[in-house]
């Protein structure tokens, strides 16, 4: 991540562990062509921020402090970017706030070796009028194993990205010589469908 996501402290991040008292926030640029616009409709003020940069919805974003907020949030709504994810995914980790991928293609980063349903929440585009309650129906004790989970996913997977897709790489070319030399070629169906999850 850029900005103020690669610089959180690690004294900033123990002290919102304590002081999370939003259940979810989002707040960026709100394209008329995208599901944004909806996300601000959930915008009540208090326990769920959601704010368009360029205007529309209830809040106005200038009230509120994107760092603050990420360091406040327990979950922090990554909504379908114009790449192959948003950048918020990773920003939602590197602040400790569990994601909550709205997209319905995305393929997440580390997909072969993370179960992302372990530390993240993933949601249809269909289903944003409903994340309210969806957040609310995860119990307290689930939340807590979530953001253990998440911070050990950051520590090993995403500090040194380069590092982790290299050693994904080698860890498969060893999976496919030890195949190879047990004679059944590595082939077969099992390739990995629904890994997108």
């Amino acid at each position: 991540p850029n900005g103020e996501a690669a610089r959180v402290s690690p004294a900033e991040l123990a002290a919102a562990r304590g002081r999370r008292s939003l259940l979810a926030s989002f707040k960026g640029v709100c394209q008329s062509s995208s599901r944004r616009p909806q996300l601000a409709k959930l915008h009540n003020g208090r326990d769920l921020i959601m704010v368009c940069t360029n205007g529309g919805g209830r809040g106005s974003a200038q009230h509120w402090d994107y760092k603050t907020l990420m360091l406040s949030s327990v979950f922090s709504v990554a909504p379908a970017g114009n790449g192959l994810h948003s950048f918020r995914l990773a920003e939602a980790i590197f602040f400790g706030s569990i994601p909550v991928i709205v997209d319905d293609e995305v393929t997440l980063p580390f997909c072969s070796v993370l179960d992302w349903r372990r530390f993240s929440v993933r949601i249809r585009q269909s289903q944003v009028s409903q994340l309210p309650q969806l957040l609310r129906a995860i119990p307290p004790a689930e939340v807590a194993r979530m953001q253990t989970r998440l911070a050990e996913v950051k520590r090993k997977y995403f500090l040194f990205p380069f590092n982790t897709a290299m050693a994904i790489l080698h860890l498969r070319v060893r999976e496919a010589q030890r195949a190879a030399a047990k004679g059944d070629g590595g082939g077969g169906g099992g390739g990995g469908g629904g890994r997108g999850r």
